[in-house]
Protein backbone atom coordinates (compact mmCIF):
# COMPACT_ATOMS: atom_id res chain seq x y z
CA UNK A 1 0.00 0.00 0.00
CA UNK A 2 2.76 2.10 0.75
CA UNK A 3 4.85 1.46 -2.31
CA UNK A 4 1.58 2.27 -4.52
CA UNK A 5 1.31 5.75 -2.82
CA UNK A 6 4.83 6.34 -2.53
CA UNK A 7 5.01 5.97 -6.88
CA UNK A 8 1.95 8.07 -7.26
CA UNK A 9 3.33 10.61 -5.55
CA UNK A 10 6.38 10.49 -7.28
CA UNK A 11 4.56 10.45 -9.99
CA UNK A 12 3.01 13.54 -9.65
CA UNK A 13 6.21 15.51 -8.52
CA UNK A 14 8.13 14.47 -11.58
CA UNK A 15 5.06 15.65 -13.37
CA UNK A 16 5.44 18.93 -11.80
CA UNK A 17 9.18 19.16 -12.04
CA UNK A 18 8.14 18.81 -16.11
CA UNK A 19 5.97 21.81 -15.46
CA UNK A 20 7.88 24.21 -13.90
CA UNK A 21 10.51 23.39 -16.24
CA UNK A 22 8.69 24.40 -19.19
CA UNK A 23 7.36 27.40 -17.50
CA UNK A 24 11.01 28.28 -16.62
CA UNK A 25 11.39 27.95 -20.72
CA UNK A 26 9.00 29.89 -21.19
CA UNK A 27 10.10 32.80 -19.23
CA UNK A 28 13.24 33.19 -20.74
CA UNK A 29 11.26 33.35 -24.90
CA UNK A 30 8.75 36.19 -23.03
CA UNK A 31 10.37 38.94 -24.84
CA UNK A 32 10.42 36.69 -28.45
CA UNK A 33 6.68 35.90 -27.26
CA UNK A 34 3.33 37.14 -28.40
CA UNK A 35 1.81 38.81 -25.05
CA UNK A 36 -1.55 37.08 -25.47
CA UNK A 37 0.13 33.39 -26.62
CA UNK A 38 2.34 33.33 -23.81
CA UNK A 39 -0.56 34.33 -21.64
CA UNK A 40 -3.03 31.50 -23.27
CA UNK A 41 0.22 28.97 -22.58
CA UNK A 42 1.03 30.30 -19.14
CA UNK A 43 -2.24 29.74 -17.80
CA UNK A 44 -2.56 26.59 -19.20
CA UNK A 45 0.68 24.85 -17.52
CA UNK A 46 -0.23 27.00 -14.38
CA UNK A 47 -3.43 25.26 -14.36
CA UNK A 48 -1.77 22.19 -14.99
CA UNK A 49 0.80 22.79 -12.20
CA UNK A 50 -1.88 24.00 -9.37
CA UNK A 51 -4.14 20.49 -10.09
CA UNK A 52 -0.65 18.57 -10.26
CA UNK A 53 0.27 20.50 -6.86
CA UNK A 54 -3.33 20.05 -5.13
CA UNK A 55 -3.43 16.36 -5.83
CA UNK A 56 0.26 16.38 -4.03
CA UNK A 57 -1.39 17.95 -1.50
CA UNK A 58 -4.74 15.53 -0.90
CA UNK A 59 -1.74 12.50 -0.67
CA UNK A 60 -0.12 14.25 1.99
CA UNK A 61 -2.17 13.34 4.35
CA UNK A 62 -2.12 9.40 3.72
CA UNK A 63 1.73 9.59 4.18
CA UNK A 64 1.94 11.05 6.88
CA UNK A 65 -0.33 8.41 8.32
CA UNK A 66 1.79 5.85 7.25
CA UNK A 67 5.27 7.58 8.44
CA UNK A 68 3.86 7.61 12.06
CA UNK A 69 2.68 3.61 11.59
CA UNK A 70 6.34 3.08 10.48
CA UNK A 71 7.53 5.11 13.16
CA UNK A 72 5.26 2.76 15.60
CA UNK A 73 6.80 -0.40 13.64
CA UNK A 74 10.18 1.02 15.25
CA UNK A 75 9.42 1.79 18.50
CA UNK A 76 8.40 -1.84 18.88
CA UNK A 77 10.76 -3.99 16.63
CA UNK A 78 13.80 -1.74 18.96
CA UNK A 79 11.86 -3.27 21.61
CA UNK A 80 12.13 -6.60 20.74
CA UNK A 81 15.71 -6.25 19.34
CA UNK A 82 16.87 -5.30 22.69
CA UNK A 83 15.44 -7.80 24.86
CA UNK A 84 16.60 -10.82 22.17
CA UNK A 85 19.67 -9.23 22.36
CA UNK A 86 19.72 -9.56 26.11
CA UNK A 87 18.83 -12.88 26.15
CA UNK A 88 21.17 -13.59 23.94
CA UNK A 89 24.10 -11.99 25.73
CA UNK A 90 22.46 -13.50 29.15
CA UNK A 91 22.95 -17.24 27.91
CA UNK A 92 26.63 -16.38 26.31
CA UNK A 93 27.77 -15.14 30.14
CA UNK A 94 25.99 -17.88 31.79
CA UNK A 95 27.88 -20.55 29.61
CA UNK A 96 31.09 -18.39 30.36
CA UNK A 97 30.41 -19.33 34.08
CA UNK A 98 29.70 -22.69 33.62
CA UNK A 99 25.83 -23.08 33.97
CA UNK A 100 25.91 -24.45 30.69
CA UNK A 101 27.91 -26.80 28.81
CA UNK A 102 28.52 -26.03 25.05
CA UNK A 103 28.34 -29.63 24.07
CA UNK A 104 24.63 -29.12 25.68
CA UNK A 105 22.47 -29.45 22.77
CA UNK A 106 19.41 -28.05 24.52
CA UNK A 107 21.56 -24.85 25.38
CA UNK A 108 23.21 -24.55 21.77
CA UNK A 109 19.53 -24.88 20.21
CA UNK A 110 18.44 -21.63 22.48
CA UNK A 111 21.53 -20.34 21.85
CA UNK A 112 21.31 -19.96 18.02
CA UNK A 113 17.63 -19.82 18.15
CA UNK A 114 18.18 -16.25 20.08
CA UNK A 115 20.67 -15.82 17.89
CA UNK A 116 18.20 -16.10 14.90
CA UNK A 117 15.38 -14.19 16.61
CA UNK A 118 17.73 -10.84 16.76
CA UNK A 119 19.23 -11.30 13.68
CA UNK A 120 16.01 -11.61 12.04
CA UNK A 121 14.07 -8.70 13.96
CA UNK A 122 17.63 -6.61 13.17
CA UNK A 123 16.95 -7.14 9.70
CA UNK A 124 13.20 -5.99 9.97
CA UNK A 125 14.50 -2.78 11.85
CA UNK A 126 16.78 -2.01 8.86
CA UNK A 127 14.24 -2.43 6.56
CA UNK A 128 11.56 -0.08 8.44
CA UNK A 129 14.16 2.55 8.94
CA UNK A 130 14.88 2.95 5.37
CA UNK A 131 11.41 2.81 4.05
CA UNK A 132 10.58 5.64 6.85
CA UNK A 133 13.38 7.49 5.51
CA UNK A 134 12.47 7.52 1.88
CA UNK A 135 8.84 8.13 3.11
CA UNK A 136 10.26 11.52 5.12
CA UNK A 137 11.91 12.19 1.98
CA UNK A 138 8.89 12.20 -0.33
CA UNK A 139 7.19 14.60 2.36
CA UNK A 140 9.99 16.95 2.21
CA UNK A 141 9.69 16.69 -1.60
CA UNK A 142 6.10 17.28 -1.44
CA UNK A 143 6.51 20.35 1.30
CA UNK A 144 9.30 21.65 -0.97
CA UNK A 145 6.89 21.31 -3.87
CA UNK A 146 3.85 22.79 -2.56
CA UNK A 147 5.06 25.30 -0.53
CA UNK A 148 7.03 26.91 -4.08
CA UNK A 149 3.96 26.96 -5.54
CA UNK A 150 2.77 28.18 -9.27
CA UNK A 151 6.60 30.06 -10.35
CA UNK A 152 5.64 33.60 -10.53
CA UNK A 153 2.06 34.10 -9.66
CA UNK A 154 -0.43 34.61 -11.76
CA UNK A 155 0.26 36.35 -15.23
CA UNK A 156 -0.92 39.77 -15.92
CA UNK A 157 -0.49 40.96 -18.97
CA UNK A 158 0.81 44.42 -20.19
CA UNK A 159 -1.76 47.08 -20.66
CA UNK A 160 -1.77 48.25 -24.07
CA UNK A 161 -2.62 52.22 -23.97
CA UNK A 162 -5.14 53.47 -25.73
CA UNK A 163 -5.65 56.76 -27.67
CA UNK A 164 -6.60 59.18 -25.11
CA UNK A 165 -3.35 57.99 -23.33
CA UNK A 166 -1.46 58.56 -26.61
CA UNK A 167 -2.25 62.33 -26.25
CA UNK A 168 -0.66 64.83 -23.88
CA UNK A 169 -3.23 67.60 -22.76
CA UNK A 170 -1.55 70.31 -21.91
CA UNK A 171 -3.71 71.45 -19.65
CA UNK A 172 -3.71 68.86 -18.04
CA UNK A 173 0.03 68.90 -17.51
CA UNK A 174 1.07 69.41 -13.98
CA UNK A 175 3.89 71.09 -15.37
CA UNK A 176 1.92 73.97 -16.50
CA UNK A 177 0.68 76.04 -13.58
CA UNK A 178 -2.71 77.99 -14.25
CA UNK A 179 -2.81 81.18 -13.57
CA UNK A 180 -5.76 83.06 -11.82
CA UNK A 181 -8.41 84.84 -13.39
CA UNK A 182 -7.77 87.55 -11.30
CA UNK A 183 -4.10 87.93 -12.27
CA UNK A 184 -5.07 87.67 -16.39
CA UNK A 185 -7.25 90.85 -15.81
CA UNK A 186 -4.63 92.45 -13.87
CA UNK A 187 -2.49 92.39 -16.80
CA UNK A 188 -5.07 92.52 -19.45
CA UNK A 189 -4.00 96.36 -20.15
CA UNK A 190 -5.30 98.18 -23.43
CA UNK A 191 -2.64 99.35 -24.80
CA UNK A 192 -5.01 101.71 -27.70
CA UNK A 193 -5.49 103.28 -24.14
CA UNK A 194 -2.11 104.06 -23.74
CA UNK A 195 -1.20 105.17 -26.71
CA UNK A 196 -3.66 107.63 -26.55
CA UNK A 197 -3.31 108.95 -22.92
CA UNK A 198 0.77 109.14 -24.12
CA UNK A 199 0.06 110.84 -27.41
CA UNK A 200 -1.59 114.18 -25.47
CA UNK A 201 1.46 115.57 -24.37
CA UNK A 202 0.11 118.90 -24.89
CA UNK A 203 2.08 121.94 -24.10
CA UNK A 204 0.17 123.90 -21.48
CA UNK A 205 1.09 127.51 -23.33
CA UNK A 206 1.30 126.96 -26.31
CA UNK A 207 -0.98 124.18 -26.94
CA UNK A 208 1.46 122.34 -28.99
CA UNK A 209 1.17 118.70 -29.21
CA UNK A 210 4.52 117.11 -27.97
CA UNK A 211 5.87 113.66 -28.58
CA UNK A 212 5.14 111.89 -24.68
CA UNK A 213 8.69 111.67 -23.91
CA UNK A 214 9.37 115.27 -23.91
CA UNK A 215 9.65 117.65 -20.94
CA UNK A 216 10.08 121.04 -22.50
CA UNK A 217 7.66 121.94 -25.44
CA UNK A 218 9.91 121.91 -29.12
CA UNK A 219 7.91 125.40 -29.64
CA UNK A 220 7.83 127.61 -26.95
CA UNK A 221 10.53 125.60 -24.54
CA UNK A 222 7.68 126.05 -21.80
CA UNK A 223 8.08 122.94 -19.37
CA UNK A 224 5.82 120.06 -19.94
CA UNK A 225 4.02 117.88 -17.52
CA UNK A 226 6.50 114.13 -17.15
CA UNK A 227 4.81 111.82 -18.35
CA UNK A 228 7.03 109.14 -18.07
CA UNK A 229 6.91 109.12 -14.68
CA UNK A 230 3.23 109.03 -14.50
CA UNK A 231 3.60 105.89 -16.52
CA UNK A 232 6.05 104.26 -14.24
CA UNK A 233 4.33 105.24 -11.11
CA UNK A 234 1.06 103.71 -12.60
CA UNK A 235 2.82 100.32 -13.78
CA UNK A 236 5.27 99.48 -11.47
CA UNK A 237 6.56 96.15 -13.10
CA UNK A 238 9.08 95.74 -9.98
CA UNK A 239 6.13 95.42 -7.63
CA UNK A 240 3.92 93.10 -9.22
CA UNK A 241 4.66 89.36 -8.40
CA UNK A 242 2.78 87.65 -10.84
CA UNK A 243 4.30 83.97 -10.70
CA UNK A 244 3.53 82.97 -14.88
Amino acid sequence: MAEVLEKKILDLLDRREELVGRLHNLENMKTDTNDRVYGKIRDDYSSQLQSVLEKISDKRGSLEVKAQELASQISEQETVFTEQSDKVDELQIRAKLGEFDHGNDEFKNELIQSETDRDKTSGKLDKIRRELNELNGVLSDVDNATSAGVPGGEFIAKPKPSDEEEIIDIEDDELIEEIDGDEIEELDVDTEELTAESEENKCPSCGHINPPHLVICEECNAELEDLSQDLDDEFDFDDMDVDI
